[in-house]
C-alpha cells in the first residue's frame, strides 16, 4: 500500500480537513470577541500560532491511533474497514464538505467583489464620525469626546489630507444618516468610524475606514494601548490611515507621528474632562474645567497640552467678562510660555501663547508670530486659523484673513464659529448686508447660541434699523442670563436709537456689578454720544487689558471716534 493510500486509511486527511476547519472557527470567534474585549492586540495572533503548532500533533495522533466505537485504540494499519466504518467515514465525509460549502458561502456573502473599484489612494479629505463609547457609562462621554478630538487633532498633522474638525463631525452623532449621504454633505472622500473601550488601564479603539461614495470597506482594524501610551495609539491609528490611503507624509509629519511620550493616566484623565467643561463655554463649567486643568498641572508640571489648554481656558473665561483680566494674566502667561518651552512642536501651545499676548498683552504682532507657528505644525487648526483670522480683519487685512476664513470653513462647514468668522469680516468690512447674510447662516446651525444674535444684531444697528438690532441684542441677553458684555451692546443700541432712558438704565445695572468692565461702560457712553466719557472707560479698559478692545481698530461701532486726538493716540499703544 502506498504512503498516500495508508495517510488516508488512516483518515489522515479528514482529521487534517476538519482540523482547518475547527481552526478557522475559533480564530472566527476570537476576532469577535478580542473586538469588544480589552484583549491585547496578540491575542488572535497568538491563538493561530498554537493552532499551527497544534496542526502536525493533530496529524500525528491521526496516523497513531484510530477512534472506534469501543474507544480510541492504536492504529494496527491491517483492519479493514466494515460496512459501520464505512459508513462512519461517510458521514464524516458529508460533514466535511458541508463545512467547506458553509465556508465558500460566507466567503462569497462577506468578499467585497467589487473591492477593486475603490481606489484608496484617491482619498485626500475625511470625517472622522464621534467615537462610540463601548463603556455604557455616560460619565465617560468626556474621555470618548477627547480622544475623538485627539484622533482629528493627529490626523490633521497630514498637510496633503483634509480633515473636517471634531464641530462639524458631532452633528452627525446618532444622526441615522448613511455614510453617503454625510459624505456628500461635507465634501469628503473617506468616513472613519470607530468605537472606544477603556477597562481600567487598557484603552482599545476599533476604527473602520469607508468609501465615502460607495460606502464600502476600505480597512478595519483595532489598537490596544495602556492609558499612558495612549499619545502612540493617536500615532498608530494616523499612520495606519496614510498607509491605506497612501497620501503623501512629509518627514517632519513622520517625525512628529512618531513621538509619542508616555503620560501619567491621572494627568491625562483630568486634562480630558477640564477641556471637555472648557468648550462648554458656561462660566460654572469653565472654573470647573480650570480647577482640572490646574489640577492636572500641578501633578505633572511637564505635561505641555495641559498647560497649553489651561491658558487657554483662563483666556476664554476674561474675553466673555467671567473673569478679569487682572486676575489671570500671570497664570495665564506662565502656563502659555511652559507649554511652548516643553513642546515647541505643539500646535495648541502656541495658539494659547498667541491669544494671551494678543488678548491680554495687546501685542499683535506677537500674536501673529505664534498663530504663524501654529499653523505651520499643523495648518489644519482650526483654532489657529480662526484667532488669526481675527486678529487680521482687526488689523484691516482682509485679503488675508478671508483666505483664512474660507479654508476654516472648509474643514469645519457645520460649526457656527467658522460660519460667523465669514460674517464679522464682513461686518468690519462695512458690507453690512453680506455679513447678515453670513450671520445668519451661523443662527441657522444654532438659534441657542446668545453671542450669534448678538453679532448678528450688529450690522442691523449700524444700517439704523434699530428695531431688528434691539430685538436681537435682547435675545442675546436673555439667552445669556444677562451676560454684561451683551447688555452694554443693548445700552448702545438704546443710545443711537434715541432712547436714552433705556440707555442710561442699561448703564446704572452695569455699573452696579460686582466688576464692571470699562469696556462695557465705554460701549453705552459711546451709543449715548458722550465721546469724552466713552474714551475715559476706553483708557481704563485698556489699562486693565479688557479683552474686547482688541475690536476698536476697525470695529464700525467706534467709527464716531476715528478723528479724536485721543482715541488715535489710544490705537497707537496696540501698535498695529
Amino acid at each position: 500500500m502506498s504512503f498516500l493510500a495508508e495517510l488516508k486509511k488512516r483518515n489522515v486527511y479528514r482529521v487534517a480537513a476538519l482540523y482547518i476547519i475547527v481552526s478557522w472557527l475559533i480564530l472566527q470567534a476570537a476576532d469577535v470577541f478580542t473586538s469588544f474585549l480589552p484583549l491585547p492586540e496578540w491575542t488572535s495572533r497568538l491563538i493561530f500560532v498554537l493552532l499551527m503548532i497544534g496542526l502536525p500533533i493533530a496529524l500525528i495522533l491521526a496516523w497513531a491511533f484510530e477512534l472506534t466505537a469501543e474507544g480510541v485504540r492504536r492504529e494496527t494499519g491491517s483492519a479493514p474497514d466494515g460496512p459501520q466504518g464505512i459508513g462512519s467515514h461517510k458521514k464524516l465525509d458529508i460533514l466535511i464538505i458541508g463545512s467547506i460549502v458553509l465556508i465558500l458561502v460566507f466567503f462569497g456573502l462577506n468578499h467585497d467583489w467589487q473591492r477593486e473599484t475603490v481606489t484608496a489612494g484617491e482619498i485626500r479629505s475625511i470625517v472622522v464620525l464621534p467615537l462610540d463609547n463601548l463603556m455604557n457609562d455616560p460619565e465617560q462621554g468626556y474621555f470618548v469626546e477627547g480622544m475623538h478630538d485627539a484622533l482629528i487633532t493627529e490626523l490633521s498633522k497630514i498637510k496633503a489630507l483634509r480633515v473636517i474638525s471634531r464641530t462639524s463631525a458631532m452633528h452627525y452623532k446618532d444622526s441615522g444618516k448613511s455614510v453617503p449621504e454625510i459624505a456628500l454633505e461635507l465634501g469628503v472622500d473617506g468616513v472613519l468610524e470607530g468605537s472606544v473601550l477603556k477597562a481600567g488601564n487598557m484603552v482599545r479603539v476599533t476604527a473602520q475606514l469607508i468609501e465615502g461614495r460607495s460606502d464600502r470597506h476600505i480597512w478595519a482594524d483595532n489598537f490596544d494601548r495602556e492609558l499612558n501610551d495612549i499619545l502612540a495609539l493617536y500615532a498608530d491609528v494616523t499612520r495606519e490611515i496614510a498607509n491605506q490611503i497612501r497620501v503623501t507624509v512629509t518627514p517632519d509629519e513622520k517625525a512628529s507621528l512618531a513621538v509619542s511620550e508616555p503620560v501619567d493616566p491621572e494627568v491625562y484623565e483630568l486634562y480630558l474632562k477640564g477641556r471637555y467643561l472648557c468648550g462648554n463655554w458656561s462660566p460654572q463649567e469653565m472654573q470647573q474645567g480650570i480647577k482640572l486643568l490646574q489640577q492636572a498641572v500641578n501633578l505633572d508640571p511637564q505635561h505641555a497640552p495641559s498647560q497649553a489648554q489651561l491658558a487657554l481656558c483662563l483666556v476664554y473665561t476674561v474675553f466673555f467678562d467671567y473673569m478679569t483680566p487682572m486676575e489671570i494674566d500671570m497664570r495665564a502667561r506662565e502656563a502659555a510660555l511652559t507649554a511652548v518651552q516643553l513642546d515647541d512642536r505643539l500646535a495648541e501651545a502656541h495658539v494659547a501663547l498667541g491669544s494671551v499676548s494678543y488678548y491680554l498683552g495687546f501685542e499683535p504682532r506677537t500674536a501673529e508670530g505664534e498663530y504663524r507657528k501654529a499653523l505651520e505644525i499643523n495648518p489644519n487648526s482650526i483654532d489657529a486659523l480662526l484667532h488669526m483670522s481675527w486678529l487680521l480683519v482687526a488689523a484691516g487685512r482682509f485679503d488675508e484673513a478671508a483666505a483664512l476664513t474660507k479654508h476654516a470653513a472648509e474643514l469645519d462647514p457645520l460649526s457656527t464659529s467658522a460660519t460667523n468668522a465669514m460674517g464679522h469680516l464682513y461686518y468690519v468690512k462695512r458690507d453690512f448686508d453680506r455679513a447678515i447674510d453670513g450671520y445668519e447662516t451661523a443662527m441657522v446651525l444654532d438659534r441657542s447660541d446668545p453671542s450669534l444674535h448678538y453679532y448678528l444684531a450688529g450690522p442691523f444697528e449700524q444700517k439704523g434699523e434699530y428695531e431688528k438690532a434691539i430685538s436681537l441684542y435682547k435675545s442675546a441677553t436673555e439667552l445669556s442670563q444677562d451676560a454684561p458684555l451683551y447688555l452694554a451692546a443693548l445700552g448702545h443700541a438704546y443710545g443711537v436709537a434715541g432712547m436714552h432712558e433705556e440707555a442710561l438704565q442699561v448703564l446704572q445695572d452695569l455699573q452696579q456689578s460686582p466688576y464692571p468692565s470699562p469696556y462695557n461702560l465705554a460701549i453705552v457712553h459711546l451709543g449715548l454720544g458722550h465721546y469724552e466719557q466713552a474714551i475715559d472707560w476706553l483708557e481704563k479698559a485698556f489699562e486693565v487689558r479688557n479683552s474686547q478692545l482688541v475690536y476698536i481698530n476697525q470695529g464700525p461701532r467706534f467709527d464716531p471716534l476715528r478723528d479724536n486726538e485721543r482715541f488715535i493716540r489710544l490705537l497707537e499703544r496696540f501698535g498695529w
